[in-house]
């Protein structure tokens, strides 16, 4: 087994047998991207997923104005691809890009669908990871719905205090979805608070 804390992780989720696990970790292929580099592009087809090893990603969607939308943020253990042109059969509307040089295990679909055929834990662990992220979509549509800026800020890094240092301002003020202007104002507004 190349990648037992991987194991651990997804087991934790759902039970997998172990040779399950050799099983996907031998379609797999290691990726390396650097600072900057795109995992995937608009356009792109979507035929692959892949977990993170080490690393930072951000998933953009950038409007026809050219204005960005930071959809979600990806770190080691996370999966990163464009599930929802997957299941659409549609390409890629989303970029995936590195924020730090990062190392990701790389699935490709038609891989996965053979897994899933060959074992029922497959298409379960892959139904659990769907619902996850659907209650992840929900609470971050509730907390645009019920807190303000300064509230989902907080929110935010109690929740990913491991991006702390490893995500550039302007991507955190579009995520939460407001300018850079208004997140300095905000952290100010904080900081004279603690003082």
């Amino acid at each position: 087994m190349r990648f037992p804390k991987l194991f651990e992780r997804y087991s934790a989720l759902l039970p997998l047998p172990p040779e399950e696990w050799e099983k996907a970790e031998a379609v797999a292929k290691e990726q390396s991207l650097a600072k900057r580099e795109l995992f995937l592009r608009p356009g792109d087809a979507a035929d692959r997923f892949a977990v993170v090893l080490r690393g930072v990603f951000r998933a953009v969607r950038v409007s026809p104005r050219g204005g960005e939308s930071i959809k979600a943020f990806r770190a080691e253990g996370e999966l990163i691809g464009p599930y929802a042109e997957m299941l659409q059969r549609l390409p890629s509307m989303t970029s995936i890009e590195a924020l730090e040089p990062s190392r990701v295990l790389v699935f490709q679909t038609r891989d996965f669908q053979t897994l899933e055929q060959g074992h029922l834990c497959w298409e379960r662990l892959a139904r659990r990871v769907a619902e996850l992220h659907f209650i992840l979509k929900e609470r971050r549509e509730q907390e645009f719905l019920d807190l303000s800026a300064e509230e989902r800020l907080v929110r935010f890094w109690e929740e990913h205090p491991h991006l702390k240092g490893r995500v550039p301002q302007r991507d955190v003020a579009a995520y939460l979805g407001i300018t850079e202007v208004a997140l300095s104002r905000i952290m100010g507004r904080r900081r004279k608070r603690t003082e």
